[in-house]
């Protein structure tokens, strides 16, 4: 089922390759029966792309939410940032730190504020959505360049690679909000967060 929900791109492109090669078989020996075949194979691709495009799943919405929120954050648009956040979000990570909701997007929007992004890339993103309990998680790497300002300093922290795990929950129906922000790997000295 995960091929005709998630990524229909084997599917559909594996069936387009067996239309053609009906009508190649077309061509060679003639016979009506292989152009049947090969319109029966393009509509079922054709299917296979329009049920994708129809049938979004809640793990395609909690890729949406990242996507989203990481074009927000790389734009430094502090209202569209804090769009994507559950009013109850913490930012969790050692064990000395957790902070309360408050005091995480006060960070959050001082800190997209303050930081300017030459780019900002997202790899390896892994949702997963509990169908019952309407909580989902994301994990992912983040790769970005850009400067910030701190007081009267201006950081240029260069390129940076980190690592982030967030916890997302449906606050209505098709919207999921992030309540749970942890950095999993940041490097020593990154201004941009408490250590």
């Amino acid at each position: 089922m995960q091929l005709l929900t998630e990524d229909p791109t084997y599917l559909a492109g594996g069936l387009a390759l067996l239309a053609a090669a009906f009508l190649i078989a077309l061509r060679l020996t003639q016979q009506g029966k292989f152009l049947v075949w090969a319109g029966v194979a393009l509509g079922v691709a054709l299917l296979s792309v329009v049920t994708d495009w129809l049938w979004v799943t809640d793990n395609e919405r909690v890729e949406q939410v990242v996507y989203g929120l990481a074009r927000a954050v790389a734009a430094s648009d502090v209202p569209g940032t804090l769009a994507y956040l559950d009013d109850d979000v913490h930012l969790t990570g050692k064990a000395t730190l957790s902070l309360p909701s408050r005091a995480t997007r006060a960070l959050v929007e001082t800190q997209v504020a303050n930081t300017k992004f030459d780019f900002l890339r997202i790899a390896g993103l892994r949702a997963n959505v509990g169908g019952q309990s309407r909580r989902g998680t994301a994990d992912f790497r983040v790769q970005a360049g850009g400067g910030t300002q701190q007081g009267a300093y201006n950081y240029n922290f260069g390129t940076v690679n980190t690592s982030w795990s967030l916890g997302l929950r449906e606050v209505r129906p098709g919207v999921w909000k992030v309540n749970r922000i942890t950095p999993v790997d940041v490097p020593r000295g990154v201004p941009f967060l408490p250590q």
